[in-house]
């Protein structure tokens, strides 16, 4: 079977990390900080779409400007963000049944690569997905529909795992099974009113679902 993971919010806990890159970059282009609270809703989706909301403006070469500051400032601190605790056995079982597992986050891809590879957890992962340059496949539908074809997955093996609604969106676009994660940054509500199949609480609770929903031999 195949699982698709999300990285912010459900592997990795990064929210303090791309919240200081965020303020650092707010503040350089004459915008107050906002608190962790208040940003959390801007981790999970396109971060072009992030900062041209922040500076109410469509001009891409200056969301381009400021995107490349915020790259340099999240990328100084970008190991500063912990593996959730249960996440690493979790991952070892999934590898050891033979499940195939990927990586999709709207994360800059080199970024994504990277942060996998300082965490330690690039060994169980077959490939990273994330945007481009450019902020291509920085929507989680079109990110998930490029991975589907890269990889060649048939939709009904596999299962998308995420903590935000953009996750669950995505899952059920594709005819994914989609799994929601409470210990996130997503909201419990968003993620039932975005079709998730199953919302887990814990890590340790991962495996039974997954079993229970794909029926795999996982």
């Amino acid at each position: 079977m195949n699982i698709i993971w999300d990285l912010d919010g459900t592997l990795v806990d990064s929210r303090p990390v791309i919240a200081l890159a965020m303020n650092q970059t707010r503040v350089a282009y004459g915008l107050e900080e906002k608190s962790q609270e208040a940003l959390r809703p801007y981790i999970g989706p396109s971060v072009h779409d992030t900062f041209a909301g922040f500076l109410g403006t469509g001009d891409q070469e200056k969301i381009e400007e400021v995107i490349q500051h915020y790259r340099g400032r999240y990328q100084a601190a970008l190991d500063q963000s912990p593996v959730y605790p249960g996440m690493v056995e979790v991952l070892q079982q999934l590898q050891e049944a033979g499940c195939q597992q990927w990586v999709a986050t709207a994360k800059y891809q080199p970024f994504a690569r990277e942060l996998l590879q300082v965490t330690g957890l690039a060994r169980y992962f077959v490939e990273a997905y994330g945007s481009g340059e450019s902020g291509e496949h920085g929507h989680k539908v079109d990110l998930l529909r490029h991975v589907l074809a890269e990889e060649g997955l048939v939709p009904a093996q596999t299962v998308m795992i995420g903590d935000t609604r953009y996750d669950m969106e995505a899952a059920r676009a594709h005819d994914l099974t989609a799994i929601g994660v409470d210990w996130g940054y997503g909201l419990k509500e968003e993620l039932r009113e975005a079709g998730s199949h199953q919302i887990v609480e814990r890590p340790e609770d991962l495996m039974a679902v997954i079993r229970n929903s794909l029926m795999c031999v996982c």
